[in-house]
This record gives structure tokens, sequence and C-alpha cells, in this order.
């Protein structure tokens, strides 16, 4: 499963619900990770008094490794024909994200961003 830079934000802000998810994650078993994308994310987030906060919210978490089955899974996400011309496009960078847990065994993501990520088939998409 792969943990949007939305719910690394909670986490960080210490959101009762964001780590009572984690901790059910957890003791669950799940196998948890970040896209590249959004371990740059956080770090381009954090700037200033957050900085600190940085390499232990992203340090302690696998990150997901780029890989062929991502750069085949990824174009297709956005694909202009589908969602486009259907009124439902995503941002870029929800499109890496998707395309990362899409092309993984496990194609969950876990965010907040319900709305764009619930566009893309065959992704499941859980929030909090």
């Amino acid at each position: 499963m792969i943990l949007d830079s939305t719910f690394i934000h909670d986490l960080i802000r210490k959101d009762n619900a964001a780590i009572n998810h984690l901790t059910g994650l957890s003791e669950a078993g799940t196998l948890v990770a970040l896209s590249a994308l959004t371990v740059f994310e956080v770090g381009v987030g954090l700037r200033g008094e957050n900085a600190q906060y940085r390499d232990g919210s992203t340090q302690r978490l696998r990150t997901s490794r780029w890989s062929r089955s991502v750069e085949r899974r990824t174009p297709g996400v956005g694909h202009p024909v589908d969602l486009r011309d259907r009124g439902e496009r995503i941002g870029a960078r929800e499109m890496l994200i998707a395309g990362t847990a899409l092309g993984s065994s496990d194609p969950r993501v876990f965010t907040r961003n319900v709305d764009e990520f619930e566009r893309v088939e065959g992704l499941d998409v859980e929030n909090y």
C-alpha cells in the first residue's frame, strides 16, 4: 500500500485519525511504502521550522522503487481519452503516485485526497 503525502502530513501534525490508522495498518501487518514523489512532496513541503520533521517522517518508511511496471502503468492513469474527455482529470503528481501503486503488488493508496484517486481504474483508495 502506498501512503500519499496528505497522510504523511497528517502524521506530522499528530492527527489522531491518521495515527490510529497507521497503528491499525501496522498491527494488521500491512506492508506500506512511499512513492518517490511522496518523499519529494514531503521534503519540499517541510521548510523552515518544520524541516526538522523531514527525515524522521520519511526515513522510517520504505520507498517504493521506480520500476518498469510503474513506467508502463503511469501514462495510462491519466490517459486523455479516459479522464480528460470525461472532465475527470487528475493532477500529474497523483498520476505518478497512482502509477506507483498500480505497478506494485498492492494497488492501494492511503490518502485524504480521495476525490482524485478514486477516478483511477484499478486503484483501491482508502482514507481515514
